[in-house]
């Protein structure tokens, strides 16, 4: 893959500066698009993302789980919204119904999600269930110890752990979740965002992912983001995860141009050409005056059959 992905300085600016108006014409670059917070799906499960997180910090929690049972309507398997319908029911102190989303989180995060493993500890506590705690423990410990150097998620498995011991220690003490909205802002989102595209310019695919959680916590299933996702699992070998990655991607646009090409190219990885060629066929339908993405995946093909 020679090209490069967009990153720092004034391509971030530049990136910031597209609407979503190109986005809805198929995107552009490996993403598909500009930053997270200027572009979205037509059908913006993003926008209810948002809402649902608004609603969450103000403590609303009717209206964040009708917020985000609108988004799992649409993308059902996607982590951060199973976490944060989790949040909605727990801030009610109604941790059994939680149970069920923090568990589809870790579950649908392959395990990598270290808030949602902390409040489904956490969760199991308050419901009476201590023997699964220690699974939950054990896997944060886990992550922690392969959490080498300067980690970006070190912060976060820690107090994933304190938040379990925590409530082991006063498993009746009150809790209110505590999001910290800020941190949740669409800036903080599209700079996790950037800097994730510039660590897959450097091949740093592990760290890369590290970023894309925090900006898919921002935006919630975001097709720019999950088709990051889906490239960087695909560096990494992880060929089936990638494959999820961005066929969630394309249930929520169709016509993303970089999901379109990174899934040929994942047929071409594989060998089934008539498959990449058929997604070929579908990017030059939505690239009639060419495009990169199109370029890009027929360079692919043809070195393969060459």
């Amino acid at each position: 893959m020679n090209r490069q992905l967009i990153s720092g300085g004034i391509a971030a600016m530049m990136s910031l500066l597209i609407t979503t108006a190109a986005l809805a014409a198929g995107g552009g670059g490996d993403g598909g698009g500009g930053a997270p917070s200027v572009s979205a799906p037509s059908i913006d499960p993003v926008k209810r993302y948002q809402e649902g997180v608004t609603a969450l910090d103000a403590s609303q929690w009717q209206a964040a789980r009708s917020a985000f049972s609108d988004v799992l309507k649409v993308a059902g398997t996607d982590a951060p919204t199973n976490f944060m319908m989790g949040m909605a029911w727990a801030g009610e102190g109604k941790f059994k119904e939680s149970r069920r989303y923090f568990e589809n989180a870790v579950r649908y995060s392959k395990g990598e999600l270290a808030q949602a493993r902390g409040w489904l500890g956490r969760a199991y506590i308050k419901s009476g269930d201590n023997g699964k705690v220690a699974e939950q423990k054990d896997a944060l410990v886990k992550m922690k110890s392969q959490c080498a150097g300067s980690c970006k998620d070190a912060a976060v498995i820690d107090e994933a752990i304190k938040r379990i011991d925590d409530t082991l220690a006063n498993p009746t003490a009150a809790i209110a979740p505590a999001l910290g909205l800020p941190a949740l802002a669409p800036a903080a989102g599209d700079a996790a965002y950037l800097a994730a595209s510039g660590l897959i310019n450097q091949g740093r695919y592990g760290e890369a992912l590290q970023s894309l959680r925090e900006a898919a916590l921002v935006f919630g299933p975001h097709p720019d983001i999950l088709t990051y996702q889906g490239f960087a699992n695909r560096k990494l070998g992880n060929l089936t995860v990638a494959l999820e990655f961005y066929s969630a991607a394309l249930k929520l646009q169709p016509q993303h141009r970089g999901a379109n090409e990174y899934l040929g190219e994942y047929y071409v990885e594989i060998g089934d050409l008539a498959r990449a060629k058929a997604q070929l066929a579908k990017l030059e339908t939505l690239c009639r005056f060419g495009c990169e993405e199109a370029y890009e995946l027929r360079r692919w093909i043809e070195g393969r059959q060459s």
